[in-house]
């Protein structure tokens, strides 16, 4: 009897899939965490088996029916959290390729887009399983420090290595760290894009997963980088010294649930080494340990043996029998510290920008109020009078502008301005609306001796060419065009100066 052909269930890529010119086959699923795909595939050339990982975040997308195995999104909106996560994917992949080999992950040998998505190639390691399956079969719920380090220790070292080259994992768990035959530890799902998890769409995401993901990974205002990683190292010590899960981020936040020292709990471990463990995995970033490294030198420091490190037990032990009171003054004064600073870096982020804008928007109107209602020499004396920033707020500036670039190129640099007097505010020219009952708009293009005032009303539009060098008499001249009823261009200079103004002359 034959064996039963292995079969893929819906919404996954069947069994057959060729993929990438038809280089690598799809032959087994291994996880989906519902962002990435993971499957046992075949490398033609290669005559290889290989694990190929699809950018699959089935949250915000859906799979063709029938033959068409295509990737697209459920929703437009979700289209710019999709293409981020295209883009993430590829950097990291790309990242690890010029690096590779290194040693203790499963490392990537080329990427492609296709389906509408895209695909990782990742040398398998053979009969490799899971941390958590591994010590399972050592029939304990506990163990010491050392022991995982003698396993994991050689993972602080790449971390650090790859953290130097701006790449991070983001999802440091039992199930993501393999062990191998011989006993070495490899990292896998290293270009799982981390970084878009947060987004609001995600949802509920097991690549996220609570006792071993921090709180950047929750939270979309943050940026998770390498400390994400340093979490997890430490989430993965506590787990096997105490024998159970860090609480979730949130529960440690609003339900204020510290988690349990490890020293406290009745583990095999040295009270400098729980230190070490509840350092690598505090609540925030920036209390954890900077690297990798730092914290394997806080857990066993390389230059002491096992004897050694027994030997400095007791400070730590005096340090723990501190009385309760002290210990409830300094959360509490940590807690005041973090508040306080999270207030000032909001009132920066928040307040003072917009604090901004409202004293810009005042200073416009102002302007703008006092610029109408004055005669012909007061705008000359306006004008001339501007700084250089206040030029490029108050008006549409040719003042500076490069040798040999014409006014038009040079206009492409900002936004041409009119202000409207009704809405208070400005407007560009595509939103000058001529279709209601009053309107009224005024543009000032600004240039080094001149400066044209265009009015835009229903009443008529007219234009003001004010020329800033003045007189010998202190006046400036002033020319005004507009178009009269029978829709012939009119034009009529004046002399402006402190006592008003005198017509000249008027031309056609």
């Amino acid at each position: 009897m034959s064996a039963k052909k292995k079969t893929i269930p819906k919404p996954y890529l069947r069994v057959g899939t060729l993929l990438s010119e038809d280089r690598y086959r799809i032959d087994e699923l291994i996880e989906d965490n519902d962002l990435v795909v993971s499957y046992v595939g075949y490398d033609i050339f290669r005559k290889k088996r290989v694990i190929i990982r699809e950018l699959f975040p089935k949250q915000i997308v859906n799979r063709g029916a029938g033959e068409d195995q295509s990737v697209s999104c459920r929703l437009l909106s979700y289209e710019t959290n999709f293409d981020s996560m295209k883009r993430h994917m590829i950097d990291r992949a790309r990242k690890l390729i010029a690096l590779y080999p290194v040693e203790g992950i499963g490392n990537i040998v080329s990427y492609f887009e296709e389906n509408g998505t895209v695909y990782v190639v990742e040398v398998e390691i053979s009969e490799a399983v899971t941390l958590a399956a591994f010590l399972h079969k050592r029939h304990s719920v506990k163990f010491t420090v050392e022991d995982l380090l003698s396993y994991l220790a050689p993972l602080f070292d790449t971390l650090d290595k790859l953290h130097a080259k701006d790449i991070w994992h983001g999802s440091i768990n039992p199930n993501t760290v393999m062990i191998t035959p011989d006993k070495k530890a490899w990292l896998v799902h290293f270009t799982d894009p981390m970084e878009d998890i947060s987004a609001d769409c995600m949802g509920i995401c097991r690549v996220r997963r609570d006792g071993f993901s921090p709180v950047e990974l929750y939270v979309s205002e943050a940026k998770p980088g390498k400390a994400v990683d340093i979490f997890g190292l430490g989430a993965l010590m506590y787990r096997f010294t105490t024998g159970r899960e860090l609480p979730a981020y949130y529960l440690r936040i609003n339900e204020k649930r510290d988690p349990k020292e490890p020293k406290n709990t009745r583990s095999m471990i040295m009270d400098f080494q729980s230190d070490a463990i509840m350092k690598a995995v505090a609540l925030y970033e920036f209390d954890r340990y900077e690297s990798a490294g730092e914290l394997l030198a806080a857990l066993a420091p390389e230059d002491m043996d096992l004897e050694s490190l027994h030997s400095q037990q007791e400070l730590p032990r005096t340090v723990a029998q501190l009385p309760l009171k002290f210990k409830i003054q300094e959360r509490q004064r940590r807690w005041y510290v973090i508040s306080l600073t999270a207030i000032v870096i909001l009132f920066f982020v928040l307040l003072i920008p917009r604090a901004s804008d409202i004293t810009r928007t005042v200073r416009i109107n102002h302007f703008y109020k006092k610029f109408n209602q004055a005669n012909d020499y007061q705008r000359c004396m306006m004008l001339k009078g501007l700084t250089s920033s206040q030029r490029k707020v108050l008006t549409n500036d040719y003042v500076d502008i490069p040798k040999g670039q014409s006014e038009e190129e040079y206009s492409k640099n900002f936004e041409v301005k009119y202000y409207d007097f009704l809405l208070r505010h400005y407007v560009g020219f595509e939103d000058v609306d001529r279709t209601r009952k009053h309107y009224e708009y005024m543009k000032i293009d600004l240039r080094e001796t001149k400066a044209i005032v265009t009015y835009i009303a229903e009443d008529g539009d007219r234009q003001e060419d004010l020329y800033l060098k003045p007189e010998i008499d202190g006046s400036f001249r002033v020319t005004e065009s507009y178009t009269n009823d029978y829709g012939q261009k009119v034009s009529k200079k004046k002399k402006a100066n402190k006592d008003g103004e005198t017509s000249a002359q008027k031309g056609r």
